[in-house]
């Protein structure tokens, strides 16, 4: 609620209380509070992540619903034994792929291998040849030139591989074979680059080894001694390199240009031809006259995919410019718009292949239901996932798409429509599991209605009713199903809370809720009556009653920590709290919503809980510590030191995190009056909404004054209820039984013991953290 400055919102009573506004804020008062502030307006702007989505969802609603236009008539492949006798319904030409394809690979394998010369061989031969006699020359230099050893060196140094080295003995130990090593080099280049003169390919061994046998020859032919000749060979025919390099691009062009000049092999099939007998295997061939009969994979149509295109871009941008103006909120999150294309792109595809079960093809009719089915779940999902009314308009959308998928079937188009409308209402307010057997059966009696009337209006035979009665119960059942199947899949992805995730929640058997009955049980009890208070406000201004409960229930965790420091569990004992300066009672009750955060993780509770915890006591005053502090310094308060007396907030951001914190402060301060009225109930509520109002508690969510005033009865209503007092025996039944009164210190009168009971009840200390709505 936002407030006027230097205005404070209070509630007087004068005859019966209503709300006043008036002008009560000290300069003083107004510097050292806080101010509140209002909650920024959502205002939808350019999203990078939007526009994605919004194109990714475009172009899978258009595939799934282009992909509808094109009939499978026959659905069978290369391998497959057909069940059925298939015909040629009329005359076409067809291209035999196995023929072109065998013809085609003939051509290619007759083209030539292209090669490119290598520019580097014959100097590479050369090196060669002057790195073998290099080291020969400066091995013969040496004392005792052993052949094994040069063999070695060549091995290592050179690359040339002697696998008898004895052959390199004469080169080594002749004492003449310094001139004839000159005239073996002279003769070894020449024939070497003979030898190069010809086409040697890289991939034609052949090539290789009829140059090598070259190069023999013409060193057999020389003058060098015939001791040398083996040596000198082999070391030539390691010299000896491929000079031409295939060309793997060249060649594949040239195979795909002789593949090219080939023309397709044309045949021709006649009406009445069998194509396919029933029991035969399906051949290439045969599936090649089914393409060219239209029996299988037909070709789509540009015009009719480019309307179809159309048609869902008009849809969405409607949804989109509906979203934008209506549900900004909604707009902006790109987490909520993921879920519902998610819903929507699920829907379409379930009726794309829901004209088949278990592989079992359905009837024209049964597969209206199937639809009806897809349909009605997506509705009752976005209902309880995002929003009910933003699913009665994805709904129509949706019922106007199944009806073009059905088949242009009307009939289905307005039963699907009706049928989700009832599923959207029948879930929307699911506060027990019983809600959800009651929305199955609701739905399914609706669909059975609906099925018979429109058969009626279209003259079916009574057979084909009652079979309609039975698909239409069917539906309804697997509707509801998976919706409740789908809203807890989806609530961990996307960690949305329904009503179902909060029933679960609201188990008492839970073993959080358990363990927090047995540690604090008077905390425990304080949230089951929070809870009452905040459920009854929340039906008097229409908020989230279950969310409100389920909430108020965990909303105190953190005092299991350190039950024995909140009065509402120390069970009559001492107020450890009279031992404390107030600084630290004030850290230990801040303390709790901080704990309570960290048990709701440890638990895994949705963050809509986690909002309860940390936002029911919004950045409130601790008055009664804060009080008690000022006292202790001498009276006057140190600047800054009433921000450590606040908790952390964040204030309450929704109506249902303001009416439990409303209804906290209220169950809390009700246990403090004497003798609790109508007139005093009335006043203290007022008092407490007036003391959040003018803190600025309120400043963040959307209570208008409005719904204070409902909230305001609603507690006033139920507190009466509540806090009434028992009727006090007549003087005569005290002396009866024997008992005088006696008043006690408390001012307690010594009454029977349930009397007793009664009265300590009403007058019990409220919680230490919620002093402050007293001490206000």
């Amino acid at each position: 609620m936002a407030k006027e400055p230097g205005h404070s919102f209070t509630f007087s009573r004068t005859g019966r209380s209503r709300l006043s506004l008036r002008h009560a804020d000290t300069p003083a008062r107004v510097k050292s509070r806080k101010p509140g502030r209002r909650a920024p307006q959502v205002r939808p702007a350019f999203n990078f992540g939007r526009i994605a989505l919004y194109f990714i969802t475009l172009l899978t609603l258009s595939a799934l619903l282009s992909l509808h236009l094109l009939p499978d008539k026959v659905a069978l492949h290369v391998g497959d034994v057909s069940d059925i006798d298939v015909r040629a319904q009329r005359t076409t030409s067809y291209v035999d792929q196995l023929a072109t394809q065998q013809l085609r690979d003939e051509a290619a394998a007759r083209a030539e291998v292209a090669y490119t010369s290598v520019p580097y061989a014959a100097s590479e031969s050369d090196q060669t040849i002057q790195d073998i006699f290099t080291h020969l020359r400066r091995e013969r230099s040496a004392a005792a030139p052993s052949a094994p050893h040069v063999a070695a060196i060549l091995r290592q140094e050179v690359g040339v591989m002697v696998s008898t080295p004895s052959l390199l003995a004469p080169l080594l130990q002749d004492a003449t074979a310094g001139y004839h090593i000159d005239q073996a080099e002279r003769v070894m280049r020449s024939a070497v680059h003979d030898a190069l003169e010809n086409e040697i390919r890289d991939d034609h061994p052949a090539d290789l080894s009829r140059a090598q046998e070259e190069v023999a020859e013409k060193i057999s032919a020389s003058m060098l001694p015939r001791s040398y000749l083996p040596a000198v060979t082999r070391l030539a025919n390691s010299a000896v390199h491929p000079n031409r390099a295939r060309d793997d691009r060249r060649t594949e062009a040239a195979r795909d240009a002789e593949r090219r000049l080939v023309a397709p092999q044309i045949n021709r099939i006649f009406t009445g031809d069998l194509v396919v007998r029933r029991g035969e295997t399906v051949t290439t061939a045969t599936v090649d006259k089914l393409r060219a009969l239209g029996l299988q994979n037909p070709r789509l149509d540009p015009m009719m995919i480019a309307c179809v295109s159309l048609l869902v871009t008009m849809l969405l941008s409607l949804v989109c410019l509906y979203l934008s103006r209506y549900y900004p909120r909604v707009y902006v999150s790109t987490k909520t718009l993921v879920l519902l294309s998610v819903l929507v792109v699920l829907c379409i595809l379930g009726l794309k292949l829901g004209d088949t079960i278990l592989g079992v093809r359905l009837s024209g009719s049964q597969y209206g239901y199937v639809g009806m089915l897809c349909v009605a779940s997506t509705g009752m999902l976005i209902s309880a996932l995002v929003n009910p009314r933003l699913a009665l308009l994805i709904t129509a959308l949706l019922a106007a798409q199944s009806g073009f998928i059905l088949g242009d079937d009307l009939r289905f188009c307005i039963m699907t429509l009706l049928s989700t409308l009832v599923g959207i209402y029948a879930v929307s307010d699911i506060r027990s599991r019983s809600d959800v057997v009651r929305a199955a059966a609701a739905l399914s009696l609706v669909n059975v209605a609906l099925s018979l009337v429109v058969g009626k209006i279209e003259n079916d035979a009574w057979a084909d009713m009652q079979r309609a009665a039975f698909w239409a119960i069917g539906s309804g059942v697997m509707s509801v199903a998976l919706f409740s199947l789908g809203a807890a899949l989806f609530e961990r992805l996307f960690g949305i809370t329904t009503h179902l995730g909060l029933l679960e929640l609201s188990d008492p058997n839970r073993p959080l809720l358990q363990k927090f009955c047995q540690l604090a049980p008077g905390t425990y009890t304080h949230s089951v009556m929070v809870g009452n208070l905040a459920v009854t406000a929340c039906e008097a201004i229409g908020a989230d009653a279950l969310l409100c409960r389920v909430g108020a229930y965990y909303h105190d965790l953190g005092k299991m920590r350190r039950p024995e420091f909140f009065i509402e569990n120390q069970l009559g004992g001492s107020n450890i709290h009279n031992k404390l300066n107030p600084s630290l009672s004030a850290l230990v009750l801040t303390a709790h919503v901080k704990e309570g955060l960290e048990i709701a993780e440890e638990e895994n509770l949705p963050p809509v809980i986690k909002d309860f915890i940390s936002q029911h006591h919004g950045t409130s005053l601790i008055r009664y510590f804060y009080h008690q502090q000022t006292l202790f310094d001498g009276g006057d308060a140190a600047p800054g030191l009433e921000q450590q007396f606040r908790y952390g907030g964040p204030k309450p951001q929704s109506r249902e995190t303001a009416i439990l914190m409303l209804a906290d402060s209220v169950e809390a301060a009700s246990r403090t009056l004497d003798k609790p009225t109508v007139g005093r109930i009335e006043d203290l509520v007022d008092q407490i909404i007036s003391t959040h109002l003018g803190d600025g508690q309120l400043d963040e969510c959307d209570l208008t004054l409005r719904d204070l005033r409902g909230i305001r009865d609603a507690f006033v209503h139920l507190l009466g209820g509540m806090l009434h007092n028992r009727i006090e025996y007549p003087d005569a039944l005290k002396q009866a039984s024997g008992k005088t009164d006696k008043t006690d210190k408390n001012g307690i009168t010594d009454k029977p013991a349930d009397e007793r009971v009664l009265i300590a009840e009403v007058q019990e200390e409220p919680e230490v953290g919620d002093k402050s709505s007293v001490a206000a």
